[in-house]
């Protein structure tokens, strides 16, 4: 099947309420949504909204919100080091503590600040639903791309429980149990348990075969609700997660020879005896692939550094006082703490040696404390409706990372043309000369203390001009105050030199007028052989791993010491205006259609600016970035309320959106940083189906287009600021990383009911379009050439899930199966052709069979 074949057959999956209240009505039921802090119907409110109950989420077998990719249209999130949400090609890609995300991700109405926390394992959760576009006239934080908000199941005054065991491939084993408890007439408590596990997919060569990737997470929610009256609820709760994982091993690919570390600059590594024909770098990239290991193996080195850590506690509460018929009153507290232990953040070599490492060495200690106020009202008559808020968040947190890299060499003709400017050229056959020394500081060890500080104001009214015309007014205005220090040590050269000097075989350092002062000069090998001796593994054995920490030990020059402060307060505005109109009763009259809301929305979203440490040149401002939506769109019942279309269409102007990218500072060392591209375009369609052709037979779909564009976008070329030249790239040709410009799914799903019960077939498809995973330009030209140099060519993928319930409806068995034709798909990691030269993949889970009973007691 061609891929264009592929798309036109998935054009378009989303299920809403329970399958088995489906098919006993044969009439879609409505759908109740919280996105304007009331209960409405989903289908009368103006924003693109997807819902998901959590009895839907059982029956798709989705067990961790990630998966929500697979089926909810412009959501593409992808699960790593640093957990991945994008919406409509908005997101953040790294984690870092120091960036905001750009979707909002809240449990109940707790923001969840940092992406490690936000992608949630599916326990006890009643709903959830994602906003997409900009949100902030009526949620506690601002963000650009959109929300996820996760409802959970709250403590009633029944006695219900319920205990869930699975089993599946790579030793799954997963246990899901909950239980409620009313302690008197007015106090309710809900307790509930998660715990997944399994050996992983991954075999690490270097590691001994330890499985990698694989799941080790628990966590606990203790709940409580309190209603002393009929006018007031107090809600509590904590939530403890422990993850004990290891994450996705990597295959290393080569998008290109050109790139700085290989011959761009003519770069030896340890191994090369030949600085005109370069073997080791793609030497050690090789022996990670794919093609030399084999399928879902990898060698990192015997310490990738690939264990994730995470602690987490977060302690909830809401107060809820309804002070008249017409006016309600709610207070959020919310308290997180967070630790996150050592973990790699990059292998930029992406092969089992040594050579360069990223790595985050100590614990990152995360903590925020939060608080919301909101009023929500109408008038007597309901034609007024209104929530005013005031939101304010205090964040700290702590990061440390450490750059190490090994010695690289330079034949003396190559150093002779960097130190005139003059881009090198392929050096004699076996060379002149050979000089050894770093690209950039070989040892940076930074400490970075955060402050994060939000006050806002939003407010949004709904009025009814006439009984079909609404008019919706928000406006919204952020304060964000950023304190940002960075401590910064570097090695001791002098040492260094003397360590190299004493081995008698390096002379006097020569300067390579290039690459930092952290670089310092190059050393000119003496031996007989020159480069047929090897130089550069000689002077790099002098600098062992010798504690096993994945970092060369070089000494550290105390009196290198370095802190850099900075604090800003940005601030922005940001409303929104939006008409709807439902058709009357006399205009459905004779037509197919049972109800329909047509409307228009313009909506603004901010994301606050930061400090970004930029090598030697300290932090940097980092502008922020404000998106401006322009949508229209419909929600559309019909044939007698068995079909649902849902779609909209929409523009985005995106104002100096924040990417990460690689770049040199003033003295020309090489540097992973955050900048601004001043203008992008975002223009996109999303359609969504749900139809019942007969009440056992359910079919849905979900399809969404976006074009990414960027308008503005220029960029220092790495390669000309090395060699002292400022030349600038324009990238304005390129596409947005990490969102496909296209997905769809769908999905189709049978019930009979035999006398020993009720049997549900479900099938589902899910298709995504080429992905760009690249940081740079020559990533970019890279994925033009061949799409899996650089990313990740279109894919669908496949899963299936029987499931029987007994006739007493209380207990259920269910077979399930994904990715059922074993697809091999990246989801990542990153591609930086420009300077450091590799594609490091890292794959998506293969087949994967398994087994789920349930009983409700």
């Amino acid at each position: 099947m061609t891929k264009r074949l592929q798309f036109l057959t998935l054009a378009m999956a989303f299920a809403v309420p329970a399958a088995n209240t489906l098919a006993a009505s044969g009439v879609l039921e409505e759908v109740l949504v919280t996105a304007r802090k009331r209960s409405e119907s989903m289908q009368n409110i103006p924003i693109a909204v997807s819902a998901i109950s959590g009895e839907d989420l059982r029956e798709r077998g989705i067990a961790n919100t990630a998966e929500l990719t697979k089926t909810v249209p412009s959501l593409e999130i992808r699960k790593g080091q640093a957990n991945q949400i994008y919406i409509r090609g908005i997101g953040e890609r790294t984690g870092f503590a120091r960036v905001d995300p750009t979707v909002g991700v809240y449990l109940d109405d707790l923001f969840l600040p940092r992406s490690d926390g936000q992608l949630l394992d599916t326990v006890d959760i009643a709903s959830i639903q994602v906003l997409r576009g900009p949100q902030g006239t009526l949620f506690g934080k601002n963000t650009t791309g959109g929300a996820m908000v996760v409802s959970l199941r709250k403590p009633d005054d029944s006695d219900e429980a319920y205990l869930e065991l699975g089993a599946g491939s790579y030793n799954l084993h997963r246990l899901k149990a909950g239980i409620n408890i009313p302690i008197t007439d007015t106090f309710f408590t809900r307790t509930a348990i998660h715990v997944t596990k399994d050996d992983g997919y991954f075999e690490n060569i270097g590691q001994g075969g330890r499985g990698n990737p694989n799941n080790d997470r628990q966590s606990f929610l203790f709940q409580t609700r309190w209603e002393p009256s009929d006018t007031f609820s107090l809600d509590t709760q904590t939530f403890v997660g422990k993850v004990r994982e290891n994450l996705a091993g990597i295959n290393c690919r080569i998008p290109t020879k050109d790139s700085l570390y290989y011959e761009g600059l003519w770069v030896a590594h340890p191994g090369d005896t030949d600085p005109s024909q370069l073997t080791a770098f793609e030497e050690n990239c090789n022996a990670n692939s794919r093609a030399r290991l084999g399928d879902l193996k990898a060698d990192q080195g015997p310490n990738p550094r690939l264990e994730k850590d995470l602690d987490t506690y977060l302690l909830g509460t809401t107060a809820t006082w309804e002070l008249s018929e017409l006016l309600q009153l709610k207070a959020v507290v919310g308290l997180r703490s967070e630790k996150e232990g050592p973990i790699q953040a990059s292998d930029p070599d992406g092969g089992p040696a040594l050579w360069s490492s990223y790595i985050n060495t100590e614990d990152s200690d995360r903590r925020s404390y939060s608080i919301e106020f909101q009023f929500n009202g109408s008038n007597a008559s309901q034609s007024l409706r209104y929530t005013v808020g005031l939101f304010a968040m205090r964040e700290t947190n702590t990061e440390n990372f450490t750059v190490s890299n090994v010695f690289r060499g330079l034949d003396s003709t190559t150093l002779g043309d960097l130190a005139t400017g003059t881009p090198p050229s392929r050096p004699p056959p076996t060379g002149t000369i050979p000089l050894v020394g770093f690209i950039g500081s070989p040892l940076v060890i930074s400490d970075f203390d955060l402050e994060n500080t939000t006050t806002a104001l939003f407010a949004q009214t709904s009025y009814d001009l006439t009984e079909q015309l609404e008019i919706t007014l928000g406006y919204r205005f952020t304060n964000e105050k950023r304190h940002s220090q960075l401590s910064t040590l570097q090695a001791d050269m002098d040492e260094i030199g003397n360590r190299l000097l004493a081995s008698n075989v390096f002379g006097a350092p020569q300067s390579a007028g290039a690459f930092g002062a952290g670089a310092s000069g190059f050393y000119p090998y003496l031996g007989p052989l020159r480069w047929l001796d090897d130089p550069v593994s000689i002077a790099a054995s002098l600098f062992p791993d010798a504690d096993g920490d994945a970092l060369h030990d070089y000494p550290i020059d105390p009196d290198s010491g370095r802190t850099d402060e900075r604090e800003e307060s940005f601030r922005q505005s940001t409303p929104m205006l939006s008409l709807s109109y439902r058709l009357s009763e006399d205009w459905l009259q004779d037509t197919p259609l049972s109800s329909a809301l047509l409307y228009a929305t313009w909506s603004r979203g901010f994301k606050s600016g930061f400090f970004e440490p930029r090598g030697v040149d300290g932090l940097q401002r980092v502008e922020p970035e404000v998106v401006t939506n322009h949508e229209v769109g419909f929600k559309i019942d019909a044939f007698e309320r068995s079909l649902r279309l849902n779609g909209a269409i929409y523009m985005m102007d995106y104002e100096d959106q924040q990417l990460i990218a690689v770049g040199a500072d003033s003295e020309q060392n090489v540097v992973v940083v955050f900048g601004n591209a001043g203008q992008s375009r975002i223009q996109g369609l999303e359609l969504e189906a749900l139809w019942l052709p007969s009440p056992a037979l359910q079919i849905n779909a979900s399809f969404s287009v976006n074009d990414y564009e960027y308008l503005e976008f220029t960029e220092l070329d790495l390669a000309s600021a090395l060699i002292g030249q400022e030349v600038f790239v324009d990238r304005t040709h390129e596409t947005f990383p990490v969102s496909p410009e296209r997905s769809a799914a769908l999905g189709i799903q049978y019930q009979w009911s035999p006398d020993w019960g009720l049997i549900t077939a479900r099938a589902d498809a899910s298709y995504k379009s080429d992905i760009f995973y690249g940081f740079d330009p020559g990533s970019h030209d890279a994925f033009e050439r061949s799409t899996e140099l650089a990313g990740q060519p279109a894919y669908t993928l496949y899963d299936a899930r029987v499931t029987w319930l007994n006739p007493a409806g209380d207990t259920s068995v269910s077979l399930w199966a994904k990715n059922l034709t074993d697809k091999r798909y990246r989801i990542g990691v990153v591609a930086v052709a420009d300077s450091s030269g590799t594609f490091n993949e890292s794959w998506g889970e293969p087949r994967m069979v398994g087994l789920d009973i349930r009983h409700n007691f």
